[in-house]
């Protein structure tokens, strides 16, 4: 039997109060519940998944949507060590000091950890300009290849995946959106470093939405969050 309307809203409200959500992220987490059990093919979980239309799943999925979205996206530090050997190779091939191999090593890895954040980064700056237009964001890779989707006012759902860059999946993860309704946006190409945002969906546009936004959001974000 599925919940009520009611018992899911004091769900919800519980939960809120753990993870300081506000009334319009409460309710993205509705949006995205009830698209979730229109398409239940669409839950991406780790082990066996929550049955949505009882409390425990509701409180489930609840935890790791409020618990993502909290998370911070600020850049990790580098926790691997680098392999020497590539102290000898820069050292051989470029004749870079082994004293200057080592700080280009440890540069490599922050530069690599700060690539790995613009993509939540990304995300996180489509949610702050688009939630208040109807965009939910779907946050704790918990929604199979999708990371936005709008319901529109005849009950169909605008899916879209988002990329920063057009060369950043293979084959099989594009495989996932054939067949489906799934749209893809990119940031940016490759090949030239063009930023795309012209070419944003129909229903994104005219929101304000471009690279001088993003790189404005990045600088605050990461600044608030050091």
């Amino acid at each position: 039997m599925p919940i009520s309307n009611t018992r899911f809203s004091e769900i919800v409200s519980d939960l809120s109060g753990q993870y300081s959500a506000d009334i319009i992220l409460q309710n993205s987490f509705r949006i995205i519940h009830k698209y979730l059990i229109e398409n239940p093919d669409r839950l991406s979980w780790r082990g066996s998944p929550p049955d949505l239309n009882t409390e425990s799943g509701i409180s489930s999925l609840g935890i790791k949507y409020f618990s993502a979205y909290r998370k911070s996206d600020f850049p990790a530090l580098p926790a691997t060590v680098p392999d020497q050997m590539v102290s000898i190779v820069m050292h051989a091939a470029y004749g870079y000091s082994l004293e200057e191999c080592e700080g280009i090593k440890l540069t490599h890895q922050q530069s690599m950890c700060a690539e790995n954040a613009v993509g939540a980064l990304l995300e996180r700056y489509i949610d702050s300009v688009l939630r208040e237009h109807g965009w939910h964001w779907c946050c704790g890779s918990f929604v199979k290849a999708i990371d936005f989707i709008k319901e529109s006012n005849n009950g169909t759902w605008y899916e879209l995946q988002i990329k920063n860059r057009d060369n950043s999946e293979n084959s099989s993860s594009s495989a996932i959106r054939n067949h489906t309704s799934i749209q893809k946006w990119f940031r940016t190409k490759s090949r030239t470093g063009e930023t795309n945002w012209i070419n944003l969906p129909p229903l994104m546009q005219g929101h304000g939405l471009s690279e001088n936004g993003f790189k404005a959001f990045v600088d605050n974000y990461l600044r608030s969050n050091q």
